[in-house]
């Protein structure tokens, strides 16, 4: 498997104790695990924190990680049951993310849901229309937003099945229904996606 995917082989040596391997993992996915964060709700400054706390597990299990598949599959895998726990500790304890938290430039707006890497500019209309599209994102099922979320993350669809332990064609259907859902709901606010 390490042929295929030069991050399995950096996690094979991360696994030996290899500190630079393990530094150019976090230097890859910090950026898409936070926005994978961002795009599941959190505000950026939480995503980050939830990116940072899926990099201390996966060093602390270093020494379980076995090649099975690709480290994206393996990484993503951890941070969705990450972003589980944290949903059950919002839903008894004190809230820890909001998707109505204001952007602070750099991953906020449309980054949450492009991934473009830039700031959105200031115009009312562009303010608006993000405004629309994260209350689309946020109406959309759990089920749902993961998928989307993990596509948009740069996952394929059969890496978006091993994570979710569901079948690629579960993830055909709920990406179809998101991306439909979010067309109507942007439709029904006035705006042509």
């Amino acid at each position: 498997m390490s042929d295929a995917d030069p991050d399995v082989e950096r996690m094979l040596r991360v696994r030996t104790g290899d500190a630079a391997a393990f530094r150019d993992l976090v230097e890859r996915w910090l950026r898409p695990l936070a926005s994978f964060f961002h795009r599941l709700g959190a505000d950026p400054s939480t995503a980050e924190d939830c990116a940072m706390e899926v990099f201390e597990k996966l060093f602390r299990t270093r020494g379980a990680y076995e090649a099975r598949a690709k480290f994206s599959t393996y990484l993503f895998a951890i941070a969705r049951h990450h972003w589980i726990d944290i949903v059950r500790h919002r839903a008894i304890g004190p809230t820890t993310v909001s998707s109505e938290a204001p952007g602070d430039g750099e991953g906020a707006g449309a980054d949450r849901f492009a991934g473009t890497g830039g700031a959105p500019s200031d115009t009312a209309e562009e303010a608006e229309v993000l405004a629309a599209i994260r209350r689309a994102v946020d109406a959309l099922s759990p089920e749902h937003q993961e998928v989307f979320a993990l596509a948009q993350a740069g996952l394929r669809y059969q890496d978006v099945a091993l994570v979710l332990g569901v079948p690629v064609g579960t993830v055909k259907s709920r990406m179809h229904t998101a991306v439909a859902l979010l067309k109507d709901r942007l439709a029904r606010e006035g705006f042509e996606p």
